[in-house]
């Protein structure tokens, strides 16, 4: 079996392993010209002028473009700027999604695998418009440290782990010595201070707002300001509850200053976000993969968007603001502790893949082909 991917850097060293078994396609629009004209596409100069303005790629790229708005407003909110960006990217798209096709073509389709890292992402997401039976593998960033999910139906909330209590109830029983032992450290772009906390709090972990997590998953709640607008509602309605806001350690921009300040909001950016997890009452969050570590710890979650770990008895997921009312008012819940320890048993175990991008087991591509085979 061969493996094609794109030249994503993250994905770099998927074609170090065995070189001979994996095609990485650039994905400059020079170098795509060059591939077509070698794989002998016909009327390249009118799928040039063709894909400048190809309407079919709009939602392709739409994601990046909205991810540059909201991680460079400055820059990427100019037309100057945007505009030519939005033609490059649909240019890419529709001249990468017809090379796509013609070596998806080229191949059996029991002979090549496309490695797609996410999915949801240009130009990886290009992919998924190509028809073809071709099998597909996603990859991402996993749970805990050193891992990654490799999965053939999706990633993250689109991911193939059941919502189903009673499939991880009915697993071969876990303990505690089957269980990861520690959780991310996530860098800091910025540097804050530490912030001193109440004895009680919940907390909320804040995500990249342009985080294809929430773009594509998350329903009521569509960015980080409606997120706030959210808790500072409930700080309101609930004076004598404390709310922790961490954001997202890899985004640069803060709005802890852009709200008028509330006694019991509190912004924690500068804290451990394992120490806020082991010290909150409870933890609410959209779908990150903060709510599967505060399940390490025994917290009670609560999650406002779709997630892969949203399981009944595991965490209660609210999609509206009564709900959540409901849920953070019922102070005397918990996870079910088998049902918490079979589920954390099973993705440490059984689902996530051992390794990382910039250190992948010499065996990654046999395993891959035996998750492909499943």
């Amino acid at each position: 079996m061969k493996f094609l991917k794109l030249d994503r850097s993250v994905m770099r060293n998927f074609g170090m392993i065995e070189k001979n078994r994996v095609i990485t396609v650039k994905t400059n629009v020079l170098s795509i010209i060059i591939n077509l004209y070698r794989n002998k596409a016909p009327n390249i100069l009118s799928l040039v002028v063709f894909g400048i303005n190809d309407s079919s790629c709009s939602e392709l790229i739409a994601g990046n473009v909205y991810r540059k708005q909201v991680d460079y407003p400055k820059i990427f909110k100019l037309r100057l700027i945007n505009k030519p960006y939005i033609i490059y990217k649909t240019l890419q798209a529709s001249l990468l999604k017809r090379l796509l096709k013609i070596l998806a073509d080229n191949n059996k389709e029991d002979e090549l695998t496309f490695l797609i890292f996410n999915g949801s992402i240009s130009p990886d997401n290009i992919f998924d418009s190509i028809k073809t039976n071709h099998r597909r593998v996603y990859i991402e960033n996993g749970f805990f440290p050193n891992t990654l999910q490799i999965d053939c139906r999706g990633v993250n909330a689109a991911n193939s782990l059941p919502r189903e209590a009673g499939y991880y109830l009915n697993q071969p029983n876990y303990g505690a010595q089957d269980l990861p032992t520690k959780v991310q450290v996530r860098k800091l772009k910025l540097s804050y201070p530490f912030t001193p906390l109440p004895d009680d709090y919940i907390f909320f972990p804040f995500q990249i707002p342009s985080d294809q997590q929430i773009r594509v998953h998350s329903r009521w709640i569509k960015t980080m300001d409606d997120f706030m607008n959210l808790i500072i509602s409930f700080a309101a309605k609930y004076p004598d509850k404390n709310f922790v806001i961490k954001e997202h350690p890899s985004f640069k921009q803060s709005i802890a200053g852009k709200y008028p300040p509330r006694k019991n909001i509190l912004f924690a950016n500068g804290n451990s976000t394992e120490e806020l997890i082991k010290n909150a009452r409870l933890v609410i969050t959209l779908n990150s993969t903060v709510g599967i570590e505060a399940l390490l710890f025994g917290k009670p979650v609560i999650t406002l968007a779709d997630a892969c770990y949203n399981v009944d008895g595991l965490v209660r997921h609210a999609n509206n603001i009564k709900k959540l009312n409901e849920f953070i008012m019922d102070e005397g819940w918990l996870p079910d502790e088998r049902l918490r320890i079979q589920f954390l048993g099973y993705i440490w175990n059984k689902y996530l893949f051992h390794g990382y991008f910039n250190n992948l087991p010499s065996d990654t591509l046999l395993k891959i082909e035996n998750i492909v085979k499943l």
